[in-house]
Parts: structure tokens; sequence; C-alpha cells
């Protein structure tokens, strides 16, 4: 093997340890952000449509299988193997359409669903107060829009870090938190899906680089 053809290996190998972090990565993000939403319990899941799920399922999903291709592609450059490195170049090339998807997707629909949570909110506030506190307990938030939206009624617990729970020790409505939650979650992933998306198509190249290399090494040594 050529100095070229031991650099692409190696290049290719250490490649894919990246892409098995990124993965473990999007995976991590992505059951962080599953765990936080379901934490909001059913009423605030009802009225959502399913919607704040998609991109943390999403996520959990493309994280799994960039790992497990990533896994794949180690063992194709080290052994060598044509068979094994054109399945993973190809596999590359299919993760990296779905990388752009997702962030196309986030950024897109991100805007919606930032857009609905106030909505949302409101729904859930005005047909469960108590089941709200969930929220508010997770969140570190009180009321949709602060501790005001309980007009007279006494604050909850879960309005505040400490007790007496007042207004001036209250924390900032969960239309603001959750705002800036879902807008950090989703600028993450997304920036995160593009980054590994374009790297991605750089291990494909060398992945065939290095494949079509091994096929030319076997037809010589047939002769």
């Amino acid at each position: 093997m050529g100095c070229g053809e031991f650099i692409v290996k190696y290049i290719l190998f250490f490649a894919n340890l990246f892409f098995a972090l990124a993965g473990l990565v999007l995976l991590g993000l992505g059951v962080a952000a599953q765990l936080q939403i379901k934490s909001l319990g059913d009423m605030l899941a009802a009225v959502a449509d399913g919607q704040l799920q998609i991109a943390p399922i999403t996520a959990m999903a493309v994280g799994s299988v960039v790992f497990l291709i990533a896994f794949f592609g180690c063992c194709g450059a080290i052994r060598e193997s044509h068979c094994m490195l054109v399945t993973f170049a190809i596999f590359m090339l299919v993760l990296m359409v779905i990388k752009i998807a997702l962030a196309t997707v986030i950024f897109v629909g991100m805007e919606r669903v930032l857009a609905e949570i106030p909505k949302w909110l409101g729904d859930a506030f005005a047909s469960d107060v108590n089941g709200f506190h969930e929220i508010e307990k997770t969140f570190k938030c009180c009321g949709p829009n602060g501790a005001l939206s309980y007009g007279r009624i006494a604050l909850p617990e879960t309005c505040c870090a400490s007790s007496p729970c007042l207004i001036i020790n209250a924390y900032s409505g969960c239309n603001a938190v959750l705002n800036d939650f879902f807008s950090t979650f989703g600028l993450v992933i997304g920036i995160v899906a593009i980054v590994v998306g374009a790297i991605e198509l750089v291990a494909a190249v060398f992945g065939l680089c290095l494949a079509n290399h091994v096929r030319n090494k076997y037809r010589r040594s047939r002769y």
C-alpha cells in the first residue's frame, strides 16, 4: 500500500470514530429532550398533538443508525473489504441526504413549533392548573406568562425556588422558558446534523477511493 492509500485508510478509520461519537451525541441529545418532553405529561402532549416529539425521536433514530454504520465503516477500512467500503460509502451518502433533510425540517418547522407553544401552554393551563404544576416543576417556570398568570390566586410552590412563593421571587413564564429550550435544542441538533452531513460526504469519497484501491490491488494480485 502506498503512502496515499495508507493515509486515506486511517483518515477513514478515524473519521468513522468521529461519526460514532457524533451519532452518540445525536442519540444523547434526543434522549435528553425526549425525557424533558415526557416529563410534561399527557396534558401538554395532547394539546401539542405529538409535534414536540418529532425532532427528539428523529435525532435518536439518526444517531443510532450513524453509530452502527460508523462501526461498519471502521471494520471496512481496517480489513480493506471492497464490499464493506462500497456499502459504507452508499450509506454515508444516504445519511448525508437524511441529515440535510433533518436540518431543513428542524430549521423550517421549529418556527411553527415555537409559534404554537403559547397556545399549547395556554390550553394546558386553562384545562388543568394542577397538572400544569408538573411543567413548572420540570422547567422551573411559572404560569404561561409568569406569576401574573395566576391573578389573585396564591402562587403554588412550583413557581418559586424557595418559600414563601411570591411575585418577587417567582420564576419566569413558561412560554419564554420553553421557547428558549426548544430554540437551543433545535439549533444544536441542526448544526450537528449539517456538520456531520458535510463530513459524511468527504468520508463517502474517501471510502470509494479506498474501495477502488482495494479492487485494483486484488486484480494485480491475480496476475
